[in-house]
């Protein structure tokens, strides 16, 4: 099963026509594939090139089958920290900060010894300990200091981030908790679900969907912005391309079947496509092996080929 990614930014929901050779496919929020320009296939539309050429030249094919065409809509936001994991923590008595253990940016460990407090009253020495594990974000705590009523230190895990994305009303019927999204941080991807959508305030035209995501790396830090893919739709197709394996030859939209050492342009019609992948109706068989990779090496081949031939 070939999985597939995301169609383009903010799409129309506009209705398409059925493709007669696939039967009768919904596609009111799917793009229309491209169409092939023709069947005719040149006679010098095939080239040989070794195994040992096509591995140095980057050539890679693959099988032909069944996938899933995914439609998303895109949605901004950024990181943040889970509010229910933050831990603010105060002195049970008020008194004197005598030791301090814990500096801004450290990593703690729940039950580890933050500060020591010598209580006015009692006069008694007693320790505040970290409640959880996490790393200080905040210190209001110097030696010598007075523990009052003010926040000492506060924790957070940060092995988990918030991302929160804004979804404008024009999406709010399609984005629901549980459904799949795509982060992408500019540096990498995760894939994670929506836990809850959050109104704001009156004056706001959009609500937010949370997605946890896993920061156990540490890489990723509070304030980041990044780009949400939420998967709104999934269509099964029996048969699926990488759309990036399409070349235009001969005023068609061709793929190059491989066999052995042999090459050949072969026109497929298409359908759906979400921008990754395409649905074929026709030209292609299932199990059939198709230049992925580096495909527009074969195409100038031909056409090289085709000219020589011209002259």
């Amino acid at each position: 099963m070939l999985a597939a990614q995301d169609t383009h930014e903010h799409e129309e929901n506009a209705e398409h026509q059925n493709h007669e050779a696939a039967g009768e496919h919904e596609e009111g929020e799917h793009e229309e594939g491209e169409q092939h320009g023709g069947h005719e296939e040149s006679e010098s539309a095939h080239v040989e090139i070794s195994a040992n050429m096509a591995e140095q030249t980057g050539i890679r094919s693959r099988e032909a089958g069944d996938g899933t065409l995914v439609r998303t809509l895109v949605s901004y936001g950024k990181l943040t920290l889970d509010p229910d994991s933050i831990v603010h923590i105060r002195a049970r008595f008020p008194g004197q900060i005598v030791n301090v253990n814990a500096g801004l940016g450290d990593s703690v460990e729940a039950g580890d010894r933050l500060i020591a407090v010598e209580s006015n009253d009692s006069l008694q020495t007693y320790t505040v300990t970290a409640p959880i594990s996490g790393t200080v974000l905040e210190r209001n705590a110097n030696l010598g200091g007075v523990a009052a009523e003010q926040t000492l230190f506060t924790i957070a895990p940060l092995d988990t981030l918030l991302v929160e994305l804004k979804i404008f009303p024009g999406q709010r019927q399609q984005v629901a908790p549980g459904q799949m999204v795509r982060i992408d941080t500019g540096d990498t991807q995760i894939e994670a679900s929506i836990r809850d959508i959050l109104p704001q305030g009156d004056d706001s035209p959009y609500v937010i969907a949370r997605v946890p995501i896993d920061n156990s790396d540490g890489l990723l830090a509070p304030g980041r912005l990044v780009t949400g893919h939420i998967v709104v739709e999934r269509m099964e197709a029996p048969l699926v391309i990488e759309r990036r394996a399409l070349q235009s030859l001969d005023n068609s939209q061709v793929v190059f079947i491989q066999e052995g050492n042999a090459f050949e342009a072969r026109p497929v019609e298409l359908g759906l496509t979400d921008g990754e992948f395409v649905e074929v109706l026709s030209g292609l068989r299932a199990g059939e092996r198709y230049v992925v990779d580096n495909s527009y090496l074969i195409k100038a081949d031909i056409e090289k080929s085709g000219a020589e031939h011209a002259h």
